[in-house]
């Protein structure tokens, strides 16, 4: 169903809206692009003042043109006014199911389809010479991914900004766990909320009603997220996402439950089976504390190499900077703001990104280095940082050298008070750590590479201090730095660990000690037990008692160890309500209630090397 206060501007073609600002000529109106099977789906059409003849076209597909309760897009977004103001048509299009557009929402999976049909449906109209971008960060990454493995002819370049390579692992599930918090504050603050207004709209509800029903909706979400959704087992007995009326708030979500292994549900929408079917080139662009970082710089890599014409390897790029997602915008990145540096002209980017691809200017940008990054510089003391840019044909840098830091103790790595040790040499003792893992007192989580509700629990760099006291953390700390250490790449951890459960988690964090005690997360990510042979793999038990190897894939990070600083890892079993609890059972994790505690023994001597691997490079601060 339309939405009624868009409807009379969609039924009069062509009818020119006021644009958003004086500055700008540009001008909007509304259209409705059919798909396949009919659905039709509402699209703001921004044009050049004067449009000299047919021109290149940069489309968005989102979901996002409403943020419930509030009022939705109007002809009235800067981004796509500065894009026409520079001859583009820009379409910012609503997907199927969401705002003034028809049909019904299957998330993730319907995108493909609708995705290739708005390319060619945007190719063929009047205003286009056929010459097709597409742009967009989060969700509406997905959306130009999705299309673009299936090679809609007239698609000539995209640029998705903050988004996964892998729907099933770093976006739903991480490593085998469910990542709770995102799945439950994202539905929440998006499509859910997004679909109560639609199921107000569809019974007849005034727009005033509508408004009011639903930001009491949301309070009431927002009250109930923390003390009561995420606590609830089984996963599956959660029903708020299966009410509504016509519609499910968000149906898709138990899919997602009901799929915690890898297999055709994920696989058809899998980008990292696809590169060579994507034939044009990428600007992928992420922040180092974004949920989907390891997807945006997979994206990347493997473009360059795998991509599906030399173009498309050619023109593979990447920018990386300090933030993280749903955050304020600014120069912080959690608690830490890493001054003006820490910031990035995109919409000039974007311009001169498809002025090459779209327009075929020869503005020089195809020449210049593939990665452009910016490294992070925390501070001695108190929260302000600092930072700069490098640039580099290749992520990770080509002289990069690792480093591997060996834990070690005296089995007492318990908290930062503990005699846990990382050193070069392993010297720090190799007797075994023990810790006991109780879901129902679970590690909470602070800060860290997450989405979406920023104001209930953060995201970003925070102080671990607190955390570092629980005695169910060990943590491994190396002795004051005495120059500093420019790490600059993936961060990898090996663990040799027993439990005595048959199927458990083990977290893994590592962290900047400031010289004035602050202790700064830097990546942080866990490994589910029967998925420890990696997420596209069947998943096999553990045996209790039984020594085990597991790696866990931190994530990439770009930032200065500066001297004075230690460098820490914090191992433990929890990290919630970021991630589901791991209930230490063979049940089936979306439909079991049952919680057992699990004793935890981390190995660290000769013949179990535990370590934590740093892509270390000869960069240093200006």
């Amino acid at each position: 169903m339309l939405n009624p206060r868009r409807l009379a501007a969609v039924v009069v073609t062509f009818a020119v809206l006021a644009c958003a600002t004086a500055l700008s000529a540009a001008t909007c109106h509304l259209e409705q692009a059919a798909m396949r099977d009919g659905t039709k789906l509402v699209t703001e059409v921004y044009l050049p003042a004067a449009p000299a003849g047919r021109l290149p076209v940069i489309l968005q597909r989102t979901p996002y043109n409403r943020f419930p309760p509030g009022p939705g897009s109007n002809c009235n977004a800067a981004d796509f006014i500065y894009l026409a103001d520079h001859g583009y048509v820009a379409l910012n299009q609503d997907v199927r199911g969401r705002y003034s557009s028809q049909g019904v929402m299957d998330a993730m999976q319907q995108e493909a389809r609708d995705g290739y049909d708005a390319v060619e449906w945007a190719a063929v109209q009047p205003w286009s010479n056929g010459q097709v971008g597409t742009f967009g960060g989060s969700y509406v990454g997905l959306t130009q991914w999705q299309p673009a493995i299936h090679t809609p002819p007239h698609l000539k370049a995209i640029a998705p900004m903050i988004t996964a390579s892998d729907y099933h692992d770093h976006w739903t599930y991480v490593n085998g766990a469910f990542d709770l918090w995102f799945a439950q504050s994202w539905m929440l603050l998006t499509f859910a909320g997004e679909q109560y207004m639609r199921n107000l709209e569809a019974q007849g509800y005034s727009p005033a009603e509508v408004t009011a029903k639903t930001t009491e909706w949301e309070a009431q979400g927002r009250r109930d997220i923390l003390t009561k959704w995420v606590w609830e087992l089984p996963l599956s007995k959660f029903d708020v996402f299966r009410q509504g009326n016509p519609q499910p708030l968000a149906p898709y979500y138990y899919d997602w439950i009901a799929h915690p292994d890898y297999d055709a549900f994920w696989a058809r929408m899998d980008v990292e089976t696809r590169y060579e079917d994507v034939k044009v080139p990428t600007l992928n662009i992420g922040w180092w504390y974004d949920i989907f970082q390891i997807g945006t710089v997979r994206n990347f890599q493997f473009m360059q190499s795998e991509g599906g014409t030399s173009a498309a390897r050619k023109g593979s790029q990447l920018l990386m900077w300090a933030q993280c997602h749903a955050c304020p915008p600014g120069t912080k990145a959690g608690d830490i703001d890493f001054g003006p540096q820490n910031a990035y002209d995109l919409n000039a980017l974007y311009v001169r990104f498809f002025d090459r691809w779209l327009k075929g200017i020869q503005n020089g940008i195809d020449k210049e280095p593939a990665a452009k990054l910016f490294v992070m510089v925390p501070p001695d003391a108190g929260t302000q940082g600092s930072g700069f840019w490098i640039t580099s044909e290749t992520f990770p840098l080509p002289d990069t050298r690792t480093v591997k830091l060996q834990l070690g103790s005296g089995g007492n790595a318990n908290t930062s008070a503990g005699d846990g040790v990382l050193s070069r040499d392993g010297s720090g003792g190799s007797r075994p750590d023990r810790f006991t893992y109780d879901p129902r007192n679970p590690v909470p989580t602070r800060g860290g590479d997450m989405c979406c509700i920023n104001d209930l629990l953060p995201s970003g760099a925070f102080d671990q201090s607190e955390i570092e006291k629980r005695d169910d953390v060990l943590v491994y700390s190396t002795a004051p730095l005495k120059e500093n250490m420019t790490v600059i790449g993936q961060v990898n951890v090996k663990l040799w660990a027993i439990s005595s459960a048959p199927d458990t988690d083990f977290t893994a964090k590592l962290v900047d000690v400031h010289p004035d005690g602050y202790a700064q997360n830097i990546l942080d990510r866990l490994v589910r037990a029967r998925y420890r042979r990696g997420s596209k793999l069947p998943p096999s038990f553990i045996q209790p008692g039984k020594a085990y190897e597991y790696e866990i894939e931190l994530g990439n990070t770009s930032t200065v160890f500066k001297a004075g600083h230690r460098i820490r890892l914090e191992v433990s079993s929890s990290n919630f309500p970021h991630y589901v609890r791991n209930q230490n059972t063979t049940d089936d994790v979306g439909a079991s209630t049952r919680m057992k505690t699990a004793h935890q023994v981390v190995l660290h001597d000769d013949e179990h090397r535990s370590y934590v691997a740093l892509p270390v490079v000869p960069v240093r601060i200006p």
